[in-house]
Parts: structure tokens; sequence; C-alpha cells
């Protein structure tokens, strides 16, 4: 966990929001102590020329509204496999998301406004400070603190548990036991859902000739169909192919894409058991949790279990709000921080 420093320590009578903010590679998700929430797609696009900012009539769109017209737009992903890049227009575009999704739950300047950021498990000191940097004109402190590790703090589970947030850029494993983590108690890889399209792409060019397919394509179908294991029914698209359009299956490229992360996943939850306390390690293994967008990939907790029989087993639970529950962790450990916590730390 690491704080902003010269924070305005929350005055006695005065209007304060605590906030939740999950600053992810696919989505941005904030939550309010005031229970006002939104989630929009972490793109910004800017008009391309004069005649596109005529069309739009505005000079920056967010979320849908970018993906929907993009190819009238420069378009800016400022998070890459969880980590916002440390570029001039990518730190800029991350600014205007975070005052988007602000604005959209919130439009009293005169609150004093307390958030903690979610960020990767694995996030580098200079990542943090990029991020705590550029957030810091938007609220009067700022913090960020493990993404898993706010999920864990939604859910309760504050001792011997892992939980497994499978987002867009990576998937994060957190050792929970009672405090904060420390690094030994966090795995963080980059296979996660966006590699998951990467593979299902490569892996329905391999099968189909002159196929077309973009990932945002990919994306969705994934997110429609993903699953892991065996279905009982072939999953059939409409995929370009050259100038037609064919009904197609797509069942074994989509259940190898996403079959693509488990390795990683269990040699993960494998080692935070391992090197854990001997006498909490089957109190450990029965207490995994899997949240973010990629819990909800199809009998996912059921296979993990049965690659964990080879380890001494483990008992794999989902999470149920994939798109908040970074957000209202943050939130939660905001508004449970004592008031002079927001002082410099």
């Amino acid at each position: 966990m690491a704080s902003k420093n010269k924070v305005k320590n929350p005055a006695p009578g005065s209007k304060v929001m605590f906030i939740g903010v999950d600053l992810g590679t696919n989505h941005t998700a904030i939550s309010t102590s005031e229970g006002k929430k939104n989630s929009i797609f972490s793109v910004v696009g800017t008009p391309k020329d004069a005649v596109a900012s005529k069309f739009l009539k505005k000079e920056h769109l967010f979320g849908e509204e970018a993906l929907t017209h993009r190819v009238a737009l420069n378009l800016y992903k400022p998070i890459e496999d969880g980590v916002l890049k440390n570029q001039p227009e990518d730190i800029e575009a991350a600014k205007g998301l975070i005052e988007h999704v602000l604005k959209s739950v919130d439009g009293d300047k005169d609150k004093q406004k307390y958030a903690i950021i979610g960020v990767p498990a694995r996030a580098s000191v200079l990542s943090k400070k990029i991020v705590m940097d550029m957030a810091d004109e938007f609220f009067d402190g700022v913090m960020v603190a493990s993404e898993p590790f706010c999920v864990a703090y939604k859910l309760g589970k504050l001792e011997h548990t892992i939980i497994v947030d499978i987002g867009g850029g990576t998937t994060d494993l957190c050792r929970v036991h009672g405090t904060f983590p420390v690094s030994d108690d966090q795995i963080s890889t980059n296979k996660a859902g966006n590699y998951i399209d990467r593979e299902f792409v490569r892996l329905l060019q391999d099968s189909y000739t002159d196929v077309r397919v973009t990932l945002e394509m990919a994306r969705k179908w994934k997110e429609q169909h993903s699953f892991v294991g065996k279905i009982d029914k072939e999953i059939i698209v409409e995929l370009p192919v050259n100038s037609s359009i064919l009904k197609l299956s797509v069942t074994k490229e989509l259940k190898h894409a996403c079959e693509s992360i488990i390795p990683d996943i269990i040699s993960g939850i494998s080692k935070l058991i391992s090197t854990y306390e001997p006498d909490f390690q089957d109190t450990l293994r029965s207490n995994i949790y899997l949240a973010g967008g990629g819990s909800q990939i199809r009998n996912l907790p059921a296979v993990l279990e049965m690659h964990l029989e080879l380890i001494g087993g483990g008992k794999v639970s989902i999470f149920k709000d994939p798109v908040y529950g970074g957000a209202d962790g943050a939130l939660k450990l905001a508004m449970d921080m004592p008031r002079e916590f927001w002082q410099t730390i």
C-alpha cells in the first residue's frame, strides 16, 4: 500500500466522499461512499481530423462510445498489462478517464475526495508513483492498493485466503493473512483476458484460411461463450472469410485459448501454498476465490480443482461481482481507514 505525500486530513464536519477505483487494462470502475457506481472501457478517443471533429461534435470520447466511432478516432488505451504507460499522451488519456468516471458519479466540487486506486499485485514502485501523480489533481488524498487485496477486503476474507483476480491485462494472485500483503504474498502474470483474445485469434487463423477476425470480435465471442473443460454443444459464430460470412464452429479454438492461462494460475497457487506456514496450508487451499472478468469462464472452478488434486487438493469459489469487486473493495478500505491515516505516511 502506498500513499501520496502531503495528504489533507479530512476536516471534522466537512463534506467528505470516499472513492474506490479499479483502473484496469480493459475496464475502469468507480464506486463511491454515496452509493454511486460506473464502469467503462478503458479507452479514450480523439478525432483524427477536422471532419471527424465536426461530425462527432466533441474532442474526447470515452469507453463504448469511443469504440463505436473508432474508425474516425485516434484511440488511446493508457493501461497496458495492468500498468499505466509512462508516456505523456497515455497519462493525459488516463487523467481523462478518471475525470470522466468521477464526473459521472459526482458533480460537487466542494466535497473533499479521498480515493484508493487498485493496481496489479506486483506493480512496481515507479508504476504506483505514476498512478498517484496522475490522479493527485482529482483527489484531496489518494493511495494505491493491490487489486486482489481490495477484492479480499470486500469479501471479508482477510485470513488464510488466496484471491485469483483474472483481469484483462494481468492475472493477480494474492495470499491474505490479516495484514497488507507484501511482495512474497503476491504473484502476477500477463496471461489473462487479453492473452486469451490473442490466442483465440491466432488459433482461428490457423484453423481457417483467409479468416478475418479482430481482437474486438474475439473479445465479444469470448465474453459470450468462454469455457474450459467440456461443454455439451458446439459454439457456432459468424466468421468473416474473404468477402463472405460463414457460420463455423470455434469450440476447439476457444477452449484451448481459455485453458492457456490455467498452468500459470496453478503454478502461482502452488507457490503461495507451499511457502505458507505449514500449520495453515490446508486452510489456505480451502479458501481460493476467483475474481475479475476471467472468473466468469464456464467450468473454471471445477477444472482448477481437478488440477489442484495433483498438489494436495483445493476448494475454488467465485466472487459474484466481476465488474465492481475491486472498486467496492478499494472503497470499503478507504472508508475503514482512520481519519489520521490519510495524513502523510
